[in-house]
């Protein structure tokens, strides 16, 4: 991860990082240049089935009461984020090869749909007068398992 900063550039690939769960990464890199940022951590080994992953999503970012614990409302609720106040997103997934590892159709809709979100954020023009929402996701596993989910992730 040296000499790479997470909030450079628009959006993906650089938007979703599969990072190796025991690198140590400098402060600077990891966050934004400024802004208000909400960062919301989510425990992988909680997200065994669909149920576990959309209750992590809801209680990490305090999805909304109309959260409809699917696929589409996961990806529109991801693509609005409305009812946070701030400008830069950062979602760090812990264990990303324990999320849905014993359904890969599940995993792929996983995968999908955080890619959707972070193109959707990527394609967002910058309004005069506004400040760019930036999306960024961090997904953390062992360093043998770190190719194989950038395959699973760039497949997806």
């Amino acid at each position: 991860m040296t000499g790479s900063v997470w909030w450079a550039g628009d959006g993906p690939p650089s938007a979703i990082r599969i990072v190796q769960n025991d690198i140590t990464v400098a402060v600077g890199h990891a966050l934004p240049p400024t802004g208000l940022i909400y960062s919301a951590r989510m425990r992988g080994q909680e997200m065994a089935d669909s149920d576990g992953v959309f209750t992590q999503f809801y209680e990490a970012l305090r999805l909304p009461d109309y959260f409809g614990w699917n696929w589409d409302a996961l990806r529109d609720c991801l693509s609005d984020l409305h009812w946070i106040s701030a400008q830069h997103f950062l979602l760090t997934v812990d264990d990303t090869d324990a999320v849905l590892s014993a359904n890969p159709d599940e995993r792929r809709f996983f995968f999908k749909t955080l890619q959707r979100s972070a193109e959707f954020w990527a394609a967002q023009p910058e309004l005069p007068g506004q400040n760019r929402t930036t999306f960024r996701v961090v997904m953390l596993c062992p360093p043998e398992l770190t190719q194989q989910t950038q395959r699973e992730l760039t497949a997806g």
